[in-house]
């Protein structure tokens, strides 16, 4: 059996002294084994790990067993033992990882296109909606694909880990006066959700919630049910504010780029085919885990949910700067087709009948 690591910037090259050795010698029955090494700085109890890991892996693995011809040794480099969280986007651009996850959410200025649903809040809740919607956007409009390219990347797949974003709290919050002056984390592009309600903003990242809140550097946060049930986020912030705050679009599976043009048609093709299991993978680990992970805070923690009334929702939404309009206009002085984007995104939650509170490419 033929065996082979795909990394880095010696893949294409390696790829091709091999294909020509192939060509010449080696007869069409034999299998070649190529190594590919996954990153992620998240564990697999993150919903896009875990699809990454339990789905995604084993969904490559069968479509290349269809014929025999080619078989992936997967090296899983997650929990952080090749990157740590915020460190997948740059860990593939240089080789540490041939693919992995990127949490867009991480990068609006490396990426930006890929700020889209965090400056659309109030719109959506719909995470299979949201996520099939950027799937047809970058089918449109090439700026998607170049936005990789710029970090030597090609986008397999995108998904989303947030069904609808809640605010867990230490102390309970019942109405838009109790923002003031709490100190609350968030992933970053979130924070002005909060920030404009009174609250002062910490960026942080789901890896280290739980251990920031529990020993008080921030009080609270924006999370989402799953997610405060798998990482027990509601022990230190049992609270639940929701206020439908709406789906993201926040993470993809991406592949260096130079290990793609080194890989066989066949195996480039397994790993597209791929692509759309994962994605239904993570959007139903998130969906269904929503309810258990109430359930479990209700249950471990005496978590109580407290839903915000429509007007409190309306006054909300209207507080928020119209960060959309700003991201669009910014993006267009790049070069970049960002009104264009804003107006396809929300005409296609329009023509889905979303629960949409502000309008955001209308004002």
């Amino acid at each position: 059996m033929a065996s082979r690591k795909v990394s880095g910037a010696a893949a294409l090259a390696i790829a091709t002294a091999v294909g020509a050795t192939v060509a010449a010698s080696t007869p069409a029955a034999a299998q070649e084994t190529i190594t590919l090494t996954a990153i992620s700085g998240y564990p697999p109890v993150a919903s896009w790990v875990k699809a990454l890991v339990e789905v995604y892996m084993p969904t490559v693995n069968a479509e290349l067993a269809k014929t025999g011809n080619y078989k992936i040794s997967w090296n899983e480099g997650v929990s952080g033992q090749i990157v740590k969280p915020r460190g997948e986007l740059e860990g593939i651009e240089t080789g540490l990882g041939d693919l992995g996850t990127v949490v867009t959410a991480f990068h609006p200025d490396k990426i930006p296109l890929y700020k889209l649903t965090f400056v659309t809040p109030f719109v959506s809740s719909d995470l299979g909606l949201v996520v099939k919607t950027i799937d047809q956007l970058e089918q449109q409009i090439p700026a998607f694909a170049k936005g990789w390219e710029k970090f030597n990347q090609v986008n397999l797949v995108n998904t989303g880990a947030v069904d609808d974003y809640m605010v867990l709290s230490k102390d309970k919050i019942t109405s838009l006066d109790d923002f003031s002056g709490k100190k609350l984390g968030a992933a970053g592009a979130n924070l002005p959700w909060v920030t404009a309600l009174g609250a002062a903003g910490v960026q942080t990242n789901l890896a280290d919630a739980y251990n920031s809140m529990t020993t008080g550097i921030y009080e609270g946060g924006i999370f989402w049910a799953e997610a405060a049930g798998g990482f027990k986020l509601c022990e230190p912030a049992p609270f639940f504010l929701d206020g439908n705050l709406g789906a993201v679009q926040s993470h993809n599976i991406s592949v260096n780029s130079d290990v793609w043009e080194g890989l066989p048609e066949e195996v480039r093709n397994a790993l597209k085919a791929a692509s759309a299991a994962h994605q239904q993978a993570a959007t139903d680990f998130v969906v269904n885990g929503a309810s258990k992970g109430i359930e479990r805070c209700k249950k471990e923690f005496g978590s109580e949910v407290t839903v915000l009334s429509p007007e409190d929702r309306t006054k909300w939404a209207m507080a928020l700067d119209n960060a959309a309009k700003e991201w669009a206009e910014d993006l267009e002085g790049q070069g970049i087709p960002g009104k264009q984007v804003l107006s396809a995104y929300m005409d296609a939650m329009r023509a889905a009948n979303q629960p949409i509170e502000r309008h955001w490419d209308r004002e």
